[in-house]
């Protein structure tokens, strides 16, 4: 069994609805379907939070619970250089397995690039400027080095893919970031976030940006996840 692992489920929605035969279900915590994905059959999709904490908690559930030969994690990254563009499809040249990376040498629609983890959103160029110095990155996620540090250990297949959510010059809107979502229950919280744009109306267009940002992105995700799927081993 492959499983294909997802902080958020945003992320997840669209590779979901391409998924037949799914069963639906939570395991301590964590929100599973398993279904048919193209000709694989028998494919874990799960959300696994967002952060190290719940990313790392979560992902011990899963093999709990899983007899999995290969994990995926995808989502979103945000650029820490300028050449990076917003729905631009990366695989992670640092965590993800050797052997993996050999076989993706023949795939397309992906470039590769150097993850660096961190626990809070990065908002300008210049926070990114130092993230890209201190974690020596190119894209910067909230769970890939704790997920890696689950799966590696366990000699089994790991690979890392995220898709540019931002671009290095956008300023974040921080602020609406953090009112528009709950990062413990990993839901969105709108009516926080009206409540918060009203008294903050200089985010709303930044905030607008973002979220429609976020369609790209997921739209070439998905699509690579599509090719992914179908060319990896079909044993897993």
């Amino acid at each position: 069994m492959i499983c294909y692992a997802f902080p958020l489920a945003h992320e997840a929605e669209s590779l979901l609805k391409l998924c037949s035969q799914k069963d639906q279900f939570t395991i301590d915590g964590v929100e599973c379907v398993v279904g048919n994905l193209g000709l694989r059959t028998n494919v874990l999709i799960a959300r696994i939070g967002m952060g190290e904490a719940a990313a790392t908690d979560n992902t011990e559930t899963i093999f709990q619970h899983f007899k999995l030969k290969a994990l995926v994690l995808a989502g979103y990254g945000g650029a820490l250089v300028p050449p990076l563009k917003v729905g631009q499809v990366l695989i992670s040249s640092n965590l993800s397995s050797e052997a993996v990376l050999g076989f993706l040498r023949m795939l397309s629609g992906f470039d590769f690039a150097s993850f660096g983890t961190i626990d809070e959103i990065v908002g300008t160029p210049e926070g990114r400027d130092e993230v890209a110095r201190a974690c020596e990155a190119q894209v910067a996620d909230m769970e890939t080095e704790a997920v890696a540090n689950v799966v590696i250990p366990r000699q089994i297949p790991f690979l890392a893919v995220r898709a540019i959510s931002d671009d290095y010059q956008h300023v974040l809107p921080v602020g609406a970031l953090a009112a528009g979502f709950n990062a413990s229950l990993g839901k969105p919280t709108p009516v926080r976030l009206l409540s918060y744009l009203a008294m903050h109306p200089g985010e709303i267009a930044p905030m607008a940006k973002f979220i429609g940002d976020l369609g790209l992105a997921r739209k070439n995700l998905t699509r690579f996840l599509q090719t992914l799927n179908a060319e990896l081993p079909a044993g897993w």
